[in-house]
């Protein structure tokens, strides 16, 4: 009971929310980064997907092909929107270790395909803002938003134990998530199939076999890690780099057997 906090207000009224989704580019660089902060809103699936549009028109490159997190809650079946579309074009995720992943937020955070979840999350049962429901109403919406969400959840390689900590904590409260909890309950790490691909394209990349790879992902991790904590270069983009330069000083094996 110690992750659940007691909070007088937990959501505004989510039709009158609107999310800031901003394209930008990144100071010093060529690549553009996408932000969604504030409350997800009607209309904010609408405003993200002419930004993804944008950056396929035009070719842009996403720093870290990330999308940027810092969402206070808002309407689910908006984030869940939002969350397919980021899947569909293979988006990362990213929350910084400053920011907080509130309420529906966390339907943004699983959906990314590589999921960098350094922030803190909040979660709680979605709260019905409309006071003129009936009785039968109520349970009606509250039974298709359950199958909806927690089908989501599944979808996107989320655990039980997630859906069971959104549903089992009341709307008027709160639950922070512990660091183990968001590192094994699918919100921090990465798709299965995804993950594998991209080991192997970094492998290729740094001209060593995928197992020399891993084994230089694991020595580099702590520092490549932190590169990754800080915005700055995906893990394995860090791994890259350390590897090309041990080959222009030296013997790679000889540095990976270290």
């Amino acid at each position: 009971m110690k992750n659940i906090l007691i909070i007088a207000v937990v959501v505004m009224c989510t039709q009158l929310a609107h999310a800031a989704i901003e394209l930008k580019k990144v100071k010093g660089g060529n690549s553009y980064t996408i932000t969604i902060s504030e409350s997800v809103g009607f209309g904010d699936f609408a405003k993200f997907q002419a930004v993804v549009d944008e950056v396929n028109k035009k070719k842009l490159t996403l720093h870290m092909n990330a999308i940027q997190l810092d969402v206070h809650g808002g309407e689910p079946s908006v984030a869940r929107a939002i969350g397919k579309i980021i899947r569909k074009n293979k988006f990362n995720t990213f929350v910084s270790p400053n920011n907080n992943c509130v309420s529906a937020c966390i339907y943004l955070a699983i959906s990314g395909v590589r999921r960098m979840i350094y922030g803190e999350i909040l979660v709680h049962r979605f709260a019905l803002v409309n006071n003129k429901l009936t009785d039968e109403q109520i349970t009606q919406i509250i039974a298709e938003h359950l199958k909806e969400a927690n089908s989501y959840i599944l979808e996107m390689g989320g655990s039980i134990k997630l859906i069971e900590a959104i549903n089992f904590t009341p709307n008027w409260a709160i639950r922070k998530l512990s660091r183990d909890e968001v590192n094994h309950w699918g919100i921090f790490g990465s798709e299965h199939a995804e993950d594998e691909i991209l080991f192997r394209r970094s492998a290729k990349l740094a001209g060593v076999t995928p197992l020399d790879f891993n084994f230089a992902y694991v020595k580099y991790l702590e520092i490549c890690k932190n590169q990754e904590y800080s915005f700055k270069e995906l893990s394995t983009r860090c791994t890259i780099n350390k590897i090309l330069k041990s080959k222009s000083i030296g013997n790679t094996k000889t540095l990976l057997a270290q």
